[in-house]
């Protein structure tokens, strides 16, 4: 009973928090823009650095900063003559200038900005479980609805113009993006959420054979990166964001070993 009070909602937060980030990362990995991770990282972490600075809570100007970075990048990629990935790197290198600007400007000790680049799984709380779990459902939702809309955009956003509202989609799924982005940045960091989000997509895409056996493995794969990460930083008091990631990066090699021909 000790153990589950201390580590239930630990793990809790790893299946809801690694989870959706799996679910996430099929959509983002589809559609060959998993940069978008990194660059929705940086955006939250710069909302979140400029929060503390104006005294706000953290989560909140985080998910701000995201949903903005979405919102600007859903109105730059509305042309399709521009190139999703060149304008992913320049707002990125926007939204980390920002971020360390934010940084530099604060007064006295920097730790609680700072720790947003590592995060830290183990200082969650009930309040982040409950968003965890209410974004948990919102993405199955808009999965489900938009089920053959979001296949249709991975395969080719040119052709998905033709048939359904685009654009509509791709601004709600970066929204949504924006959203679990920001419950993992105090879990894994903005440095290392990446790996979370394009590692269990990576190696669901390359061991599934259709379109929902790529979510269900990819979910469950996060959902087990973060738990193994937390279960080897516990064994070994090593880093847990860090170890998610070689978790995950271990889980892409055994996938690319499986389907070795």
């Amino acid at each position: 009973m000790v153990f589950v009070s201390i580590f239930g909602p630990i793990m809790l937060a790893a299946l809801l928090g690694g989870g959706t980030a799996g679910l996430l990362g099929v959509f983002i990995v589809g559609m060959r823009m998993p940069f978008i991770a990194v660059f929705s990282a940086h955006a939250a972490l710069a909302g979140a650095v400029f929060g503390v600075l104006m005294g706000f809570p953290s989560e909140a100007s985080a998910f701000i900063g995201a949903l903005s970075g979405a919102v600007i990048l859903g109105m730059l990629l509305r042309n399709r003559d521009i190139d999703p990935n060149a304008a992913l790197g320049s707002l990125f290198s926007l939204m980390l200038g920002i971020a360390f600007l934010g940084i530099g400007l604060s007064e006295g000790p920097k730790s609680s900005m700072l720790g947003l680049l590592w995060g830290s799984l183990l200082f969650v709380t009930r309040g982040q479980l409950l968003i965890m779990a209410v974004m948990t459902v919102v993405l199955i939702t808009f999965i489900s609805i938009f089920r053959n809309e979001l296949k249709a955009l991975m395969f080719s956003r040119e052709l998905a113009a033709l048939i359904i509202p685009e654009w509509m989609i791709f601004i709600l799924l970066l929204i949504l993006s924006a959203g679990v982005i920001t419950i993992n940045l105090e879990i894994v960091g903005g440095l290392l959420l990446y790996s979370l989000i394009s590692n269990p997509a990576v190696a669901a895409i390359r061991l599934a054979r259709n379109f929902r056996t790529a979510l269900i493995l990819s979910s469950v794969f996060g959902a087990a990166s973060a738990l193994g990460g937390f279960g080897a930083a516990y064994w070994f008091d090593l880093p847990v964001g860090a170890c998610i990631v070689l978790v995950s990066s271990l889980i892409v090699g055994i996938s690319f070993a499986a389907t070795r021909s």
